[in-house]
Formats: C-alpha cells, sequence, structure tokens
C-alpha cells in the first residue's frame, strides 16, 4: 500500500465522512477533537494501514523514512490535536521515531498554546471550563488546569462579596470528580513527558518531568531517573533508581542494576538503602 500523503488523506475524507466541507471551522475546528475522534474511531481505522499505524504498531516492525515521513505529514495535515498526543504516547518511548516525536511534540504544544491564548481572553466561568475540558483535557492538561485555577479564583471570590448562603449538606459530587479528572490528566502528561523527552535525548527537561512519576512509582520514570544519574555520575543514586524500577518490574533496570554491581564489585549495591 502507498504511503498516505495529504492529498489521499483529503480523498479519504471526502469519501469516508461525506465530504470536508462538513468538518468543523474556526475555532470551533481544534474544539471538537476528542468528540471527533470518539465517533470516527472506526472510520480511522479503515483507512488502511498508515492511519492504523498511528495508533501504535510493532516495536519490532522496521520503517523506512518514507513511511515514517508519511505518518508525520498524514498527522500534521488533519487539524487536531489529540492524534498528535496519540502518537507520541505510542511511540514516545521508541528511538526509532526520535526525530518524528520532536516535530510532532511541538506541534501538539504549539496547538495547545493556540488554544490556551483563545480562552485567556474568555471569562473564567464554569461553562467555558466545560467546554475547555471537553475539548482539550486529553492533549492540554495542563493548561486546562490553569483555566480551572482562574474558575476557582473568581467564584472564590464571589463568595466572599456575596451574603453568607445556608450551609450546604455536602460538597458538590461532580466538582470533586472534575477536580480528580484534571488531577489525573496532568498526572499522565507528566509521565509521558518524561519518556518523550529522555527518547529525544533532552536530559533536563526529562529530569523535571521524570521526578514526580518517579517518586510516585512509575516503573519507566524510576528507569529513566537511574539512567540520568548514571549519566551525571552519581553511581549510587541511579542503583537506588534502578533497584526500585526492577522492583517494579523493569527488565531494563534489573539488567543495568546487575551491570553496576558488578562494575562495582557489589560495594555501591549493599551501600544502597
Amino acid at each position: 500500500m502507498r504511503p498516505l500523503t495529504p492529498l489521499s488523506l483529503v480523498a479519504a475524507c471526502s469519501l469516508l465522512l461525506a465530504g470536508c466541507a462538513g468538518l468543523p471551522d474556526g475555532q470551533d475546528v481544534l474544539s471538537t477533537s476528542s468528540e471527533w475522534l470518539s465517533r470516527s474511531g472506526e472510520v480511522i481505522s479503515t483507512q488502511g494501514q498508515r492511519l492504523a499505524r498511528l495508533a501504535g504498531g510493532p516495536e519490532d516492525e522496521p520503517l523506512d523514512e518514507a513511511e515514517q515521513e508519511a505518518e508525520v505529514e498524514a498527522l500534521l495535515a488533519q487539524p487536531w490535536i489529540d492524534p498528535l498526543t496519540r502518537f507520541l504516547e505510542a511511540h514516545g518511548d521508541d528511538p526509532r521515531y526520535a526525530d518524528q516525536l520532536v516535530t510532532l511534540s511541538r506541534e501538539r504544544d504549539r496547538r495547545c498554546a493556540e488554544v490556551a491564548k483563545r480562552y485567556r481572553e474568555r471569562p473564567a466561568t464554569r461553562e467555558h471550563l466545560d467546554r475547555y475540558r471537553r475539548g482539550y483535557l486529553y492533549s492540554c492538561p495542563a493548561d486546562v488546569n490553569a483555566f480551572f485555577a482562574r474558575v476557582r479564583e473568581r467564584e472564590a471570590s464571589t463568595a466572599m462579596a456575596a451574603p453568607t448562603p445556608p450551609p450546604a449538606e455536602s460538597a458538590p459530587a461532580p466538582r470533586v470528580a472534575e477536580e480528580a479528572d484534571v488531577e489525573q490528566a496532568v498526572d499522565r502528561r507528566q509521565a509521558n513527558d518524561c519518556y518523550l523527552y529522555f527518547t529525544i535525548r533532552n536530559f533536563q527537561q526529562a529530569r523535571e518531568a521524570c521526578a514526580g512519576p518517579a517518586e510516585q512509582g512509575d516503573a519507566r520514570a524510576q528507569h529513566h531517573m537511574g539512567s540520568l544519574e548514571e549519566l551525571d555520575g552519581d553511581t549510587a543514586s541511579a542503583i537506588r533508581w534502578f533497584r526500585r524500577a526492577a522492583d517494579n518490574g523493569d527488565e531494563r533496570a534489573a539488567t543495568r542494576l546487575e551491570a553496576l554491581a558488578e562494575a562495582a564489585d557489589g560495594d555501591d549495591l549493599e551501600a544502597s538503602p
């Protein structure tokens, strides 16, 4: 099958979605990304091997430069943010995609920034927050969280200025779930940024992104922290992180831990708590 180009993507759109003119435009294009994905997952899967790989293929399957370029072209040609994020999460720990990860992460961040700019100009209301969450929480959780903070600040100020209301029986359950939903999305994005930055060898940002998930028990983040400490020459700290990752089932960390222990004749390994 020939690689899918932007031109063939447009043709597929015409055939499968009854015409690209029916797609949203202007400000509404990006804001419907999550909704569009949920409605048309089956459609994407029928477009052949190229778009199927956007969800991630076998790690041992060889890909040539033309195939990789076609994947990036197809992703950049469509207007939504979530497909970029899905690709980054599927391949964020695969060095074969390092160049593509850089290109697509920059484009994802650019699109999120454009949306955040629009929402900074909008009133911090629950209505706008709900729309922001529905459209962008998956790909732009930090930006949604920043808007959420504005909403909470505005509501707190309004409550202080208003007469004292009668005591509520309990906190509204939907809002508690809403906060947890945003927090989980932020944590997921941080973990995936950890894998991404480490893969593209942006070690400074990798250290910042990996620290939180590693402390929370993410095995891959712990492995990356061990590698970063080893690169910095701190073998004892590297051993501690590799041990934690190995205890959580990371086989690469277990292999590296054994190698470091042998190189140090077991001294650092035994001394590490």
